[in-house]
């Protein structure tokens, strides 16, 4: 599965499946962390759920700065 996904627009919408996949983390587990708060509920559109990038990259960076300390 080859695609490149491009982190430098940062306010781009970004789905369930690909905000789980750049955390390394199943669906499931979002929506734990995200029961737990530990995660912020998504936006709607309709009935697709989604998180701005900048978002994304903030969750990432935090989980990367608690893993390495």
């Amino acid at each position: 599965m080859g695609f490149m996904i491009d982190l430098s627009n940062t306010e781009r919408r970004v789905s369930t499946a690909e905000f789980a996949m750049r955390m390394n983390i199943s669906e499931n587990e979002l929506y734990l962390r995200i029961k737990d708060k530990r995660i912020a509920q998504p936006l709607k559109d309709g009935r697709k759920n989604y998180w701005l990038n900048s978002y994304v990259l903030t969750c990432i960076t935090i989980t990367e700065a608690g893993l390495a300390s």
